[in-house]
């Protein structure tokens, strides 16, 4: 069944999976020895399983605290516990997911110290960039960085949250390409899964795209004039808009996060003994 017939997004991807009729067996075991075959089927099933959680996790999707159930997570992919159990390691491995043995799993809140730690690791790799942006930038590049903008704006119009997010992604990661440095937002990827849980759940506040469109729009302004000190400072303006978020969000989503005390840039240390 197609996607477009009501199929889920995994289904297509999982189905890929699953055993095979005898016939077609015995035509891959003339190719591939069969006791390698089974682990790596298994261990596909659980890296699907695991992109897949992780995605919802991050998005909010799956809120922080939620319980997940290894049985109701296999029946809805239709598998075995096995893959869903190491889906679920890895994540507790990546600090979404919380395993407490003969109790249960469960997302894990949102960890404020490692959201403001890849704050300061975006900061220093992207105002570096931006700079090194700022010198090569030609014209095709500018209206290439324009191009996005508009994007973001018509997705705000519509109150995409996700397609919002993924056009930011776009144009962060344009700027790592045009200075030259491709690979480093990969890096950057890497250090932000807590922020970007945060950056997720601030896309609901009523003048926060708006106001990411604005910083966005000066940032892209200063690349195309080729100032590097304005782009510099308009990025570092823009990425701290992090710590706005925080202050809100820990106001109206407490159960969110688990903070340490006096971790927010310009808010004081919680009182002794305040819960």
């Amino acid at each position: 069944m197609s996607r477009a017939s009501g199929q889920r997004p995994w289904e297509g991807i999982l189905q890929r999976n699953r055993p095979v009729s005898r016939a077609a067996a015995e035509d891959e075991v003339t190719s591939a020895p069969a006791p390698a075959a089974l682990p790596l089927r298994r261990q596909t099933i659980a890296i699907q399983i695991h992109a897949i959680l992780r995605r919802e996790i991050i998005t909010n999707q799956l809120a922080p605290r939620t319980l997940l159930s290894e049985q109701e997570i296999s029946q809805r992919f239709a598998v075995s516990r096995t893959p869903v159990r190491e889906a679920l390691i890895k994540l507790a491995e990546e600090k979404l997911v919380e395993i407490y043995p003969q109790y249960g799993s469960f997302v894990a809140p949102i960890l404020l110290r490692d959201a403001l730690d890849s704050q300061f690791v975006r900061e220093a790799l992207e105002c570096a960039a931006v700079e090194r942006a700022a010198e090569r930038i030609d014209a095709a590049q500018a209206q290439a960085l324009a191009a996005v903008l508009a994007e973001q704006q018509a997705l705000d119009h519509d109150q995409d949250y996700e397609g919002f997010f993924a056009s930011d992604e776009r144009m962060h990661a344009l700027i790592m390409e045009i200075a030259g440095h491709p690979n480093a937002w990969r890096q950057v990827e890497l250090a932000k899964t807590q922020m970007d849980r945060v950056r997720y759940l601030s896309m609901r506040l009523v003048r926060k795209r708006p106001t990411v469109i604005a910083e966005h729009s000066l940032i892209i302004d200063r690349l195309a004039q080729r100032d590097g000190a304005g782009a510099v400072a308009a990025m570092r303006a823009h990425l701290r808009g992090l710590f706005r978020s925080v202050a809100v969000l820990t106001e109206a989503n407490a159960g969110y996060f688990d903070e340490p005390t006096g971790t927010i840039p310009g808010r004081p240390p919680r009182a002794a003994g305040r819960s």
